[in-house]
């Protein structure tokens, strides 16, 4: 599963190029103007851009919230029984919650990560381990979103995980769906079928990503630095 993420960088531009995604206007709110957008340690329930397509078949990237909301509840919050930050592929066209939401093309989306991570270990002495792109600067995750969400105008989303590959595997057994550049206009369009965008979910290139162990400072999310992301002293 993915549950807590990565995302930098210095210029709005540079997520825009990646996505040939414009900015839909929301996005500035999120930023610091001098050091640009550094969050080393995201958890689900944190806002982070998402891009979606417009009906008039632009790539837009707006802030978004990361827990997938179906129904507005009372309270105006997720329900946080159910883990819907993740969505299993293998299950989106059985599970009643999933179901519809993979039948709508406009609820299709890409989520950009400068990284994520995952724990090995067990409850109480988890191991972070973090993962990262090669040859990229961002990982680009496929997700689900609804127009739903705590904060008034702003979208909600899910990623959807897969089967790990082999770099992944050892450390768990599932990892986020991770689109390759020349996929992204395949996912978003709606002229395709539910069935041959989910052939699009697999598990990512080995040589695409690599990992390391960090610090288990990671492991508290009021930790939030670049020292996170530094390979951990296991001789210290």
């Amino acid at each position: 599963m993915c549950g807590r993420a990565t995302l930098t960088f210095e210029e709005l531009m540079e997520l825009e190029d990646f996505l040939n995604a414009i900015d839909g206007g929301q996005l500035p709110s999120l930023l610091d103007s001098n050091v640009g957008y550094h969050n080393y340690n995201a958890p689900p329930a944190s806002v982070l851009p998402g891009c979606f397509l417009a009906e008039d078949g632009k790539r837009i990237l707006e802030p978004m919230y990361w827990w997938f909301m179906k129904w507005k509840s009372k309270d105006g919050k997720p329900n946080f029984k159910y883990s819907t930050f993740n969505a299993r592929a293998d299950s989106l066209l059985t599970s009643k919650l999933w179901k519809s939401v993979i039948l709508d093309p406009s609820a299709r989306c890409i989520i950009p990560l400068s990284g994520y991570y995952e724990f090995s270990g067990t409850k109480g002495n988890k191991t972070p381990h973090y993962f990262h792109p090669v040859g990229q600067k961002f990982f680009a995750a496929a997700g689900l979103c609804s127009p739903i969400s705590p904060n008034d105008n702003m979208k909600s989303f899910t990623i959807i995980t897969t089967e790990p590959n082999d770099v992944q595997e050892p450390i768990h057994d599932r990892m986020p769906a991770l689109l390759l550049p020349d996929e992204f206009e395949d996912w978003l369009n709606p002229d395709h079928s539910t069935d041959y965008i989910l052939d699009m979910i697999r598990p990512y290139p080995n040589d695409g990503m690599e990992s390391y162990i960090v610090s288990k400072e990671v492991n508290s999310t009021k930790n939030n630095h670049p020292g996170l992301l530094q390979k951990a002293d296991l001789f210290g």
